[in-house]
């Protein structure tokens, strides 16, 4: 700041605190209360750089008449855009039976079978219980045949993960 800016300040210094002084002469608590709150303001912007510039953009310094500048409020911004709401989860239903069960008491023909009689979304329900699609492969599958394979693929590879150690 140079010495014309210092000086500058001063002067609403203690401009300010004749008005405080004058207030007080009326209204003692809103002048002790404005005193507190521009001292804790001031503080703060003085410890804080970036409240001291969000401050500094909340104002902007225009000049009057009679070549002073007149702090005034900043027009609001334009409200920030809202991003889409994600995309809600489909809750899924319980699956209607546990194709790790099938494949171990019926074998692998029983769980073909059986899922190849169920509804797509039977089918998702199945893969979304059992977690059996981590990789999300099944989104671009549309047809319950080809799911009920890659399900019958997926269910044996994790059965018998683990089975070379046994």
């Amino acid at each position: 700041m140079t010495t014309t800016d210092d000086a500058q300040q001063r002067v609403q210094v203690q401009e300010l605190g004749g008005a405080l002084l004058k207030l007080s002469s009326t209204d003692a608590t809103a002048a002790t209360l404005l005193t507190k709150l521009f001292q804790v303001v001031a503080e703060e912007a003085a410890r804080t750089p970036r409240f001291a510039k969000a401050l500094a953009t909340a104002f902007v310094v225009a000049p009057a008449e009679g070549g002073e500048q007149v702090a005034v409020v900043a027009p609001p911004k334009a409200p920030a855009r809202k991003r889409a709401p994600a995309a809600k989860k489909v809750a899924r239903e319980p699956g209607l039976f546990d194709p790790f069960v099938v494949l171990r008491d019926s074998g692998e023909d029983a769980l073909a079978q059986k899922l190849s009689e169920l509804t797509l979304d039977q089918l998702r329900d199945i893969i979304a219980e059992q977690e059996i699609d981590t990789r999300r492969e099944t989104g671009r599958k549309r047809s319950p045949e080809v799911i009920a394979v890659w399900t019958v693929d997926r269910v044996k590879a994790l059965a018998s993960k683990g089975s070379v150690f046994r």
